[in-house]
């Protein structure tokens, strides 16, 4: 069966060939605008894409339990919003009930003026600077789930900076309850890879396929100077 996606989207695109999967993944390339440089991407948006969110996640369960026979001492992550429901499928793959979430903001729902919520900067290609946040909920089941580590199930892994993002959290999770020692990333699972990464992250990156380098050109979004921010000017009559 055809993959019927490549209809919805106009443009030129990128065929990513993952081992083990009987079709291509049609993505778009596409420029994402910034101040210094705009960036060219295939951009692999998970969102929605139910048949891609099963296939690739049962290949990455596969690649999981490669690595780590027993999984019952670790405690399976996952960062909002675009690897959710790929998340869901390894961690349902794996016959685990919970898995913590790092969200990219703290949320109503955290209660954060009476329940535990920690919150960390972290950088990514695609958003830029952007924050991690975690509240009672996933910091009370890494503290009691995860006493053999962390993986992390991410759609693609380029800079670096969400994976030491998310070690910042566990550590931060780990000076909240006091542990004895910090919650250790075990592993990085990805669909794909992309550029070049000069960050030593600390576990390794385990992808399913690799993503065309991003290209750049210089910057389109110019932002406005930080005092017509502050004070800007009336409006002219």
């Amino acid at each position: 069966m055809g993959d019927l996606s490549e209809q919805f989207e106009s443009g030129e695109r990128f065929a990513l060939n993952i081992p083990g999967l009987s079709y291509p993944l049609h993505l778009p390339r596409v420029w994402l605008p910034g101040d210094e440089q705009d960036v060219r991407i295939a951009s692999l948006n998970l969102i929605g894409q139910v048949r891609w969110n099963l296939d690739v996640g049962k290949l990455l369960a596969a690649r999981v339990r490669s690595a780590f026979p027993e999984v019952s001492q670790l405690c399976l992550m996952t960062v909002v919003e675009k690897a959710l429901q790929l998340a869901q499928v390894v961690a349902s793959e794996l016959g685990m009930a919970d898995m913590a979430v790092a969200y990219n903001r703290v949320k109503p729902h955290m209660e954060a003026s009476g329940r535990p919520v920690i919150q960390v900067g972290a950088d990514s290609i695609t958003s830029g600077v952007k924050y991690l946040a975690l509240y009672e909920r996933d910091i009370n089941l890494l503290t009691t789930r995860a006493s053999g580590g962390v993986v992390l199930i991410d759609d693609v892994v380029t800079t670096g900076g969400t994976v030491l993002g998310l070690v910042d959290l566990l550590d931060q999770v780990a000076r909240l309850k006091n542990l004895p020692h910090p919650i250790p990333l075990r592993g990085v699972f990805c669909v794909a890879e992309e550029g070049k990464r000069t960050r030593v992250l600390p576990a390794p990156v385990h992808s399913l396929a690799r993503l065309p380098d991003p290209l750049v050109r210089a910057g389109s979004r110019k932002s406005d100077a930080l005092q017509g921010r502050l004070w800007p000017l009336p409006p002219s009559a």
